[in-house]
């Protein structure tokens, strides 16, 4: 909004920095009458801002509706397993009435990464990928009923494992060949669960037996290129990839969501979509603005923005105070994303 519009109330969405770097206004920080006067009196152009009605304060509610909702994507899939058959009605029920609300929820990909981290639910996976599959089309323009499609893609994408023994789910190490076959039909035997299902439509179809086709051929079931390819299978594809590099599971130890991200940067010109990894990972380094991280070599620090977004390369301030541009600093890295809140916010004006 421009600064004529603000008024008291309003919480700042993004940190306002001044020319020379210093940061004005930190995120999260409620607008006063005294600081809206002093912004209108400084030459910025316009401030990122959250309505009282949607304040970081709500995130305790988000953190409820995620446990009720994955009780019932529990449920739900308890059934699938038991009884060899998708229950479509529920599964939209979840996606109508819970997991769209949460993809509108200020900082959700910031409140799944440290839910997770404390809840290692089996189901968990599922949800996530439909909450950051949402994420990811709405920042890509879709919205009504193909959103909801791509929502129900990610829910579902892994129905098909519902087929697959524990044994190998479950199996700590490294898969054999057979076994990673077996691992591999999950899409084809997911498509084939819901092929018959009038009340689905081909997006949501496509997006579950599609999902590990990539744009260079290399994926599976059938070695999909680019064009034949679904869009909503492309957007559960990177979805489906962060939410698993950045948890803990038996193959591997969960990556920090800069390192995920710099893989999935590695693929974006072969094996995946470039226009969507690009809106995935420009949209999802501006919300990650304010989080506190471990650099490389052990020092604490917060995000304050991005000169450019796929460098993964942010200017950041240390704890007492300095800036350190990343991008002037190749010796640093971002080690990890500390599992503690974002700042409550400073007015420096």
């Amino acid at each position: 909004m421009q600064t004529k519009e603000l008024h008291a109330g309003m919480v700042v969405a993004q940190p306002i920095i001044s020319d020379s770097g210093q940061i004005l206004l930190d995120q999260g920080l409620p607008l006063t009458e005294n600081l809206v006067k002093k912004l209108r009196e400084l030459p910025v152009a316009g401030v990122e801002v959250v309505f009282p009605d949607e304040k970081y304060s709500q995130k305790p509610s988000f953190f409820s509706s995620y446990r009720e909702t994955l009780d019932m994507v529990e449920t739900t899939f308890e059934r699938v397993r038991l009884f060899k058959e998708v229950p479509i009605a529920e599964c939209r029920e979840i996606v109508d009435n819970y997991i769209e609300l949460m993809i509108n929820v200020v900082d959700v990909m910031d409140s799944i990464f440290r839910m997770k981290s404390h809840n290692e639910n089996a189901f968990r996976h599922s949800l996530n990928v439909a909450i950051i599959a949402g994420i990811l089309g709405k920042w890509l323009g879709f919205a009504g009923q193909q959103l909801k499609d791509i929502i129900l893609a990610g829910l579902l994408h892994d129905i098909g494992k519902s087929l697959i023994p524990r044994r190998i789910l479950d199996k700590p190490g490294s898969l054999t060949n057979e076994e990673m076959e077996i691992v591999k039909k999950h899409p084809q035997q997911g498509y084939r669960f819901v092929l018959d299902c009038q009340e689905l439509s081909r997006n949501v179809k496509l997006g579950i037996m599609q999902h590990h086709e990539r744009e260079d051929g290399t994926g599976y079931p059938f070695g999909l290129h680019s064009g034949e390819i679904h869009v909503a299978a492309k957007i559960v594809a990177i979805a489906d990839m962060y939410e698993a590099m950045t948890t803990s599971s038996v193959y591997h130890e969960k990556m920090s969501p800069f390192a995920a991200l710099g893989v999935i940067l590695e693929q974006m010109y072969e094996k995946l979509d470039t226009k969507i990894c690009y809106t995935f990972i420009t949209n999802l380094s501006r919300t990650m603005i304010g989080n506190t991280v471990l650099l490389s070599d052990g020092k604490r620090a917060k995000i304050v923005l991005f000169h450019d977004p796929l460098s993964l390369r942010p200017l950041v301030q240390l704890e007492h105070g300095a800036m350190l541009d990343l991008e002037q600093n190749g010796e640093l890295t971002i080690a990890a994303v500390l599992e503690d809140t974002k700042a409550e916010g400073r007015a420096n004006l």
